[in-house]
Formats: structure tokens, C-alpha cells, sequence
């Protein structure tokens, strides 16, 4: 009897566990990209071209903070995917 009500509770437990890494790991991942630095501070630092720190490269790609219509854009490598800088887009007059 003891078995049969231990399964679904160490199951129950372990989803939990689960998700609450995967979120933590999320809030870290945000947190890092809230964090960046601006694109003249990045270019400041990293030099005129602008080259990934980690694997050289000077191709990027951009995305929405939040979504992706979002107007402050996130910059990172399109190599290694490592995040470089953030800038606020200007918004088009409606």
C-alpha cells in the first residue's frame, strides 16, 4: 500500500522539481539579456567593427526583449549566439 501511493508522489515531485529549474533557468537567461549593455557602450569596448567576443564574428541577430514586435531589441552573435548589447528601437509615427 505504502508503494502504490509513493509512486505518484515522487512523480508529482519531480515534475515540480522540473519546472522550477526550467524557470529558474529562464529568469537567469532574462535577467542576462535585461542586463546588457547599450549598443554605443558595446561598440565602445568591443571596437569599431563590433566582432563577438567569444568567436570573432561580426554577423548578428536581433530580437524583441519581451516579443517580437517589442521595441527594445536584443543583439546577439549569430554564430555562437552569445548576447552582445541591446538598443531601443525608434518607433515608426503612426
Amino acid at each position: 500500500m505504502a508503494l502504490e501511493m509513493a509512486f505518484p508522489i515522487v512523480l508529482i515531485l519531480t515534475l515540480f522539481i522540473t519546472a522550477f529549474i526550467v524557470l529558474t533557468k529562464h529568469q537567469a537567461h532574462m535577467k542576462a539579456q535585461r542586463e546588457l549593455p547599450d549598443r554605443a557602450e558595446y561598440f565602445a569596448s568591443a571596437g569599431e567593427g563590433g566582432a563577438c567576443k567569444k568567436c570573432g564574428s561580426t554577423e548578428t541577430t536581433e530580437q524583441g526583449l519581451d516579443d517580437s514586435s517589442d521595441n527594445t531589441r536584443i543583439v546577439s552573435c549569430a554564430g555562437c549566439r552569445a548576447l552582445l548589447y541591446q538598443f531601443k528601437r525608434e518607433q515608426s509615427p503612426d
